[in-house]
């Protein structure tokens, strides 16, 4: 989960849009990577923790405007950081947890309490290879 540095906003709506764009949110997600390396020469426990570290870090460290785009941003420091590394696919689900409306109780929520919910829900997936 990451809890700053997160928003949703500038996209493109139709009449089924149901989020609201907001500029800072709770962006949760499971995380699951697979990659090919180059050739069968590779140190591949090294490279792995190498591999998880770099995608912790730029998840953490990313002004995210989307789960795409920091998707994209992930994959994209793998294949930058670790040449023996031909192309990688994550998978990076949804897991939306919202602001609880506390005003019908004569309260204010100033962004302290979230609920997770299950609906809407996306499965963000995507493959980035190096270029030819």
């Amino acid at each position: 989960m990451k809890t700053s540095g997160s928003g949703f906003e500038g996209y493109i709506r139709d009449p089924l849009t149901t989020l609201p764009e907001m500029k800072d949110r709770l962006f949760g997600t499971a995380v699951k990577a697979n990659w090919n390396y180059s050739g069968p020469q590779a140190a591949y426990a090294l490279l792995r923790t190498k591999i998880r570290e770099t995608l912790l870090a730029t998840f953490a460290g990313h002004e995210s405007k989307s789960v795409q785009h920091t998707l994209h941003a992930m994959a994209r420091a793998v294949l930058e950081g670790v040449p023996e590394v031909e192309d990688i696919e994550l998978a990076m689900p949804n897991k939306h947890c919202l602001l609880v409306d506390l005003s019908r109780f004569g309260q204010d929520n100033p962004n302290e309490i979230f609920v997770p919910i299950d609906e809407p829900h996306g499965y963000i997936e995507a493959r980035v290879r190096r270029q030819e």
